[in-house]
C-alpha cells in the first residue's frame, strides 16, 4: 500500500519541479507594465552595448585608430565620472525634466561630433566632443533598475534583477554584431541607430512618466548613498568583482594568441558570455532562496571557483579553456544581478537611482583596473599566470560583501 502510494506522490513532484523553476517569472510577467519595462530595459542595454565600437568606427573613418581608441576612453571617463550626478538629478527632480535635457544635450553634442569628424577637427575638440557625449547620455539604463525595485515586491525583485542580467549579457553579444554589419553600410549608420534607441527609450520613458521614478520628498545627506558604510563595501566588492570579470575577458583573446588558437577567441568569450546569460536565467530563481547576507560571497566564490579551474584548463590545453568558459561565466550575470538587488535594498529613500550610478561608476573603475593590471601581467608574466591571480581578486570581492545585505521588503 506504501509503496502504490509512493510512486504517484514522486511522479507529481517532478511535474511540479519545472512549475517551481519558472513560477517566479510568470508571477514576474503579470507586474503591470512589465512588457513596457522590459522593452525600455532591452532597447537602453542593446544602445549602450552598441556605443563603444560606434564611436571607434566613426571616428576611426577619419582619424587614427589611435585617436578613435582615445576617443572612446574619453567618452567611457566622461559618462562614469558623470553617472551618479545624473542619477541623483534623477532622483530629486521629475524624470521627465531631466532625461529630457540629459536628451537634448546628447543629441547637440553627437551631432557636433559627428560634424567635426566629417570636418578632420583636430584630435582634442573629437576627444572632448566624445566626453560630453558620454556625460549627457540620458541615465534611462540605470533608471530602469530603479524602476524594477518600485515596480516589484521581494518576491520577484531577484528574479526582475536576473532577467536585467540577462538582457545585458544578451545586448553584450547582439550589440557589437549589430555595430559590425550596419558599419559595412556607412560608418556613421551605427551611430545613428544608437541615437534613434536612446530618443526611443527616452520618448517610452517620458510618455508614461507617471508610472516612473519620482524626485524624492529631500536632497538627504551630501554624500549620498556613500555615507553608508554598507554600500561602499559593496560598491568596493562590485568594483572587484568587475575587475576579476574584465581580467577574464582580457586574457582569454592574449591566451588564444600566445597559444597560437587566436580563432578560437571568439569561441572563448561567446561561451562565456552564454554561461552567463544561462545561467542568470537560472538561477533567478534560486538566489533568493539563499540565506540572507551569503548569497552574494557564495555566488562570487563560486565564480572564484570558476576562475580557479580556468586557470588549471589554461594549464593544460586551449580545449579545455574552450569548455570551462561557458562554466567559469554560470554565475557572473546572477552577482551582477544580486549587486543591484543587493544595493537597491540598502540604498537611502530616495536615492536608489543614484545609488544604481555608483554601482555603474564602479563598474568602469573595475573594468578599467582589470583590463590595465591583467592585460600587463598576461604580457609579461604569460597568460597563465595571470589567470591564477584572478581568482584572488574575486575572493576579496567575496571577504568585502561579507554581511552586507538588503532590509527586508514586503
Amino acid at each position: 500500500m506504501s509503496r502504490s502510494r509512493t510512486v504517484p506522490d514522486a511522479s507529481k513532484s517532478s511535474r511540479l519541479a519545472p512549475h517551481r523553476l519558472f513560477a517566479d517569472y510568470r508571477t514576474l510577467i503579470c507586474v503591470p507594465g512589465f512588457w513596457r519595462m522590459a522593452t525600455i530595459g532591452m532597447t537602453s542595454k542593446l544602445g549602450a552595448s552598441m556605443t563603444s565600437l560606434s564611436l571607434l568606427l566613426l571616428v576611426g573613418s577619419s582619424h587614427s585608430y589611435g585617436t578613435a581608441g582615445l576617443a572612446v576612453s574619453c567618452s567611457t571617463l566622461g559618462q562614469g565620472l558623470t553617472a551618479p550626478f545624473r542619477g541623483r538629478l534623477v532622483d530629486r527632480f521629475p524624470a521627465r525634466t531631466v532625461l529630457l535635457s540629459c536628451l537634448a544635450a546628447y543629441l547637440t553634442t553627437t551631432i557636433a561630433l559627428i560634424a567635426a569628424v566629417r570636418s578632420f577637427a583636430d584630435a582634442t575638440l573629437i576627444c572632448t566632443l566624445a566626453a560630453a557625449v558620454g556625460a549627457s547620455a540620458p541615465p534611462v539604463a540605470v533608471m530602469m533598475r530603479s524602476v524594477w525595485h518600485s515596480a516589484t515586491t521581494s518576491a520577484t525583485l531577484n528574479t526582475a534583477m536576473s532577467l536585467d542580467a540577462s538582457m545585458m549579457g544578451v545586448a553584450l553579444i547582439v550589440g557589437p554584431v549589430l555595430t559590425g554589419w550596419l558599419s559595412l553600410f556607412s560608418s556613421l549608420l551605427p551611430c545613428a541607430v544608437v541615437a534613434t534607441m536612446t530618443v526611443t527609450t527616452v520618448a517610452l520613458v517620458v510618455g508614461h512618466s507617471s508610472a516612473f521614478v519620482g524626485p524624492s520628498a529631500g536632497a538627504g545627506h551630501w554624500l549620498g548613498p556613500l555615507a553608508s558604510p554598507l554600500l561602499r563595501r559593496l560598491l568596493a566588492a562590485d568594483a572587484l568583482f568587475v575587475m576579476g570579470v574584465t581580467a577574464v575577458d582580457v586574457v582569454l583573446p592574449i591566451y588564444a594568441r600566445q597559444e597560437h588558437v587566436a580563432k578560437l577567441t571568439g569561441f572563448y568569450l561567446g561561451s562565456l558570455a552564454i554561461g552567463s546569460v544561462v545561467g542568470s536565467f537560472a538561477l533567478g530563481t534560486v538566489t533568493e532562496r539563499l540565506p540572507r547576507g551569503l548569497a552574494l560571497p557564495v555566488l562570487l566564490g563560486l565564480f572564484g571557483v570558476g576562475c580557479a579551474a580556468l586557470a588549471l584548463a589554461a594549464q593544460h590545453s586551449p580545449i579545455a579553456v574552450l569548455l570551462v568558459c561557458p562554466v567559469a561565466g554560470l554565475v557572473i550575470g546572477s552577482v551582477f544581478a544580486l549587486l543591484r538587488t543587493t544595493g537597491g535594498g540598502l540604498a537611502p529613500a530616495g536615492q536608489v537611482t543614484e545609488t544604481m550610478s555608483w554601482l555603474s561608476t564602479l563598474d568602469m573603475v573595475g573594468g578599467a583596473a582589470g583590463a590595465a593590471v591583467f592585460a600587463h601581467l598576461a604580457d609579461t608574466q604569460g597568460s597563465p599566470t595571470a589567470f591564477v591571480l584572478v581568482p584572488g581578486v574575486v575572493v576579496t570581492a567575496a571577504v568585502a560583501s561579507r554581511r552586507v545585505q538588503t532590509r527586508q521588503r514586503c
